[in-house]
């Protein structure tokens, strides 16, 4: 497993038993809130195309992120974090596991959508690279809001060459 630790916070794959607080947290982060069923169907699944990361802060489940593998590119579902541990990086730590995860599996992009008015996330996902490529309108039933869609690009590495 990829873990990666960030202070008192270690990151690892999400099992069934971390299911009851992934849902709990999901239920205090969202308005469209997923199921314990649909978070049981994505840490459950075996065929690598979906890797759930839960952080834990000691024995409590402080967030996690849920990513599908499609087409050969990886697409970040969810980031939550419980709200006792907001604003301590542990969203930030989860993205780069994420991304750590994504170009180990050797893909060459991953890609998200997260609210327009969620500045916070967006101001995060621009700090780590992600470029807006695309915006779903209304996409969001509740609250009508627009879906930004983020890329960045693993694969490639910029290099300065001088030719003389």
């Amino acid at each position: 497993m990829c873990n990666t630790n960030t202070n008192a916070i270690t990151i690892r794959q999400a099992k069934l038993y971390d299911v009851p607080a992934m849902a709990r947290i999901e239920r205090e982060s969202f308005e469209d809130y997923w199921s314990p069923d649909e978070l049981t169907k994505d840490v459950t699944c075996d065929d690598g195309s979906i890797y759930v990361a839960v952080a834990m802060s000691g024995d409590e489940r402080a967030g996690y992120a849920d990513m599908r593998i499609v087409a050969g590119e990886a697409q970040i579902y969810n980031i939550a974090i419980a709200p006792e541990f907001r604003r301590q990086g542990i969203g930030e730590a989860l993205l780069m596991h994420m991304i750590e995860k994504s170009r180990e599996l050797g893909l060459d992009i991953i890609s998200l959508e997260v609210r327009s008015g969620n500045e916070a996330a967006m101001a995060l996902y621009e700090k780590m690279g992600f470029k807006q490529v695309g915006i779903r309108k209304a996409y969001y039933e509740k609250g009508n809001e627009d879906a930004v869609l983020m890329d960045k690009e693993l694969g490639a590495v910029e290099v300065e060459v001088q030719i003389n």
